[in-house]
């Protein structure tokens, strides 16, 4: 009987050790150190292509806008945009794999990935209606 060997996935990052310390970087709250982790990213992303994770995609793109918000270089407008279309990727490219050939509900969707319903609220008047205030994009 011949053993088989277990399949190996290819990944953009070099290993467990560089992974840990881009996850650390993302959420440690040093800007300096955010947009290291952002770079990383970034090489990850153009290593790697539409293959990505879109877990690691939102959160780098939702961690950027923190860090733009941060260096004051851009205006309400701008932050709000940004924000806003980090928020309506994050919703939509979540929620998108757990819909099936049936139209269901978005909250519904957001409900069993536990985005809070106030989140989707948020990217629908994103989407649909008038800018919300940069203080609502902020706590998204």
């Amino acid at each position: 009987r011949r053993r088989l060997k277990p399949l190996r996935t290819v990944v953009a990052w070099r290993g467990r050790a560089e992974w840990d310390q881009v996850m650390v970087g993302l959420y440690c709250g040093d800007s300096r150190l955010q947009q290291d982790a952002l770079d990383r990213v970034s090489a990850w992303k153009s290593r790697y292509g539409p293959k990505m994770p879109l877990a690691v995609d939102c959160t780098a793109e939702l961690i950027r806008c923190k860090v733009l918000d941060s260096s004051g270089r851009l205006k309400s407008h701008e932050l709000i945009l940004s924000y806003g279309l980090a928020l309506v990727r994050f919703v939509n490219l979540i929620t998108e794999r757990k819909q099936k050939t049936v139209s269901i509900p978005l909250r519904q969707l957001a409900r069993e990935v536990d985005i809070p319903v106030w989140v989707v609220d948020l990217r629908h008047e994103l989407t649909h209606g008038k800018l919300p205030r940069l203080a609502l994009c902020r706590k998204g």
